[in-house]
């Protein structure tokens, strides 16, 4: 470990003494969080309907880091939540804007993510007191959203030159596949961002599994095994430390022998403890420009369900057409690359969008900026039969073509 942290301090000192790779202007870092605990009552999302916190087991947070190479800014902010909407993006955007005060970062280069633990607050409106009633609290949302913006506005300001590293592994011992077991990424994308004496400032995490260990009868607020992974982290590491969710739909679950926080807690610190091995052999970066695209587009709506959602005034948001706004972005840190998926994607649409991405670490982004269901292949739709959970996934899925018009939008803004 001494070792590490030695040959690390010497790299961060020479990468910005040279000024970056291939004699690109230093990147700029900075990372903050805050706790967004709901209060007691509030409804939890991701099981049954009326299901009401009655505490916190550990904090919820949001965390947010910033990267600024002089020219380009983006900053990417996780919420320990069920679910973000592209609406509450909208507005956590504007507002964490307002916040910062720099027009050098825009609003449409916020990045916000959920890391889907059902042990949160509801913030689809689907998990209300029954079926017909919305679970949407707007006083907790909009104290969430005023702690998402700070924390990018924190994050700014404490911004300062930085070395990025990367490591990959892989933790395929607890997170499977529940639909179609042969079809499973239990590959594990890591990006630390050291500061110039070599200590961390912020560390991201790229896996895909579901924060679903605990159950339905669970009452307590949790991040699920992403709380224990902090924890380890933060014991392990200095700096803020984020996990990235993955392609989780089609069903990437952990199993579940028994539905306990102890459990949580031993896949968290499994997954830490697989990070932190392998960081001592993290590989910088080459490069440090940010480049960023996104689209906004239609995706084909057939679910009446979900039109539902809007006709009974669960969410504000209109999904009674044909078809829904959404949004995908595509953003690279020196040859880092990262991509946005609107919903709970199968393991082929990370494959795919991979593909599209040349070089680098690859880094892709569940439940980015939006969450329309599960996004799930075609053949789902034509041949539920042959597919475990199928019906249940196509009855939380835009449709049939959810997938592929996802597909054709990051293609038109991956270079």
């Amino acid at each position: 470990m001494i070792r590490s942290i030695i040959c690390k301090t010497t790299l961060c000192l020479w990468f910005l003494a040279t000024g970056g790779a291939f004699g690109a202007e230093p990147l700029n870092v900075g990372a903050a969080s805050n706790t967004i605990n709901p209060p007691m009552g509030t409804f939890l999302g991701g099981y049954d309907h009326n299901r009401k916190s009655t505490g916190a087991h550990d904090d919820l947070f949001a965390k947010a880091v910033v990267f600024d190479d002089g020219k380009e800014a983006v900053a990417l902010l996780v919420l320990d939540a069920i679910s973000i909407q592209l609406f509450q993006t909208d507005e956590i955007r504007v507002a964490a804007v307002s916040k910062v005060g720099n027009a050098h970062l825009k609003a449409e280069h916020i990045v916000v993510q959920a890391t889907h633990s059902h042990c949160t607050p509801d913030l689809t409106g689907l998990y209300g007191a029954s079926p017909a009633e919305s679970g949407l609290s707007p006083v907790y949302i909009a104290q969430m959203m005023e702690a998402a913006a700070d924390a990018v506005a924190r994050a700014w300001v404490s911004r300062r030159p930085a070395t990025l590293l990367y490591a990959e592994t892989i933790c395929g011992d607890w997170a499977v596949n529940d639909s179609e077991a042969a079809k499973i990424d239990n590959s594990v994308t890591i990006l630390e961002c050291l500061d110039a004496s070599g200590k961390a400032i912020a560390t991201l995490t790229n896996f895909a599994c579901h924060p679903t260990v605990l159950d339905g009868d669970t009452t307590l607020t949790s991040a699920d095994w992403v709380g224990p992974y902090y924890r380890a982290m933060g014991g392990a590491l200095p700096g803020e430390h984020l996990f990235l969710q993955g392609a989780i739909g089609a069903w990437i679950q952990p199993k579940t022998p028994e539905r306990s926080f102890a459990l949580a807690e031993l896949y968290g610190r499994d997954l830490a403890s697989k990070v932190t091995t392998v960081l001592h052999s993290a590989k910088a970066l080459e490069g440090t420009a940010i480049r960023f695209s996104d689209k906004r587009f239609q995706m084909p709506l057939t679910n009446e369900t979900f039109k539902q959602m809007t006709e009974l005034g669960l969410t504000p948001r209109n999904m009674k057409g044909g078809s829904v706004e959404t949004e995908v972005t595509w953003f690279s840190l020196g040859d880092a690359q990262f991509a946005t998926h609107p919903g709970e994607t199968a393991p082929m649409f990370a494959e795919e969008t991979r593909s599209l991405m040349k070089s680098g670490p690859k880094f892709i982004l569940g439940l980015g900026n939006d969450h329309l269901g599960y996004i799930i292949p075609p053949a789902y739709f034509d041949e539920p039969s042959k597919v475990k959970y199928a019906d249940y996934l196509v009855s939380m899925s835009p449709g049939r073509e959810a997938g592929p018009s996802m597909m054709a939008a990051l293609k038109s803004i991956i270079p």
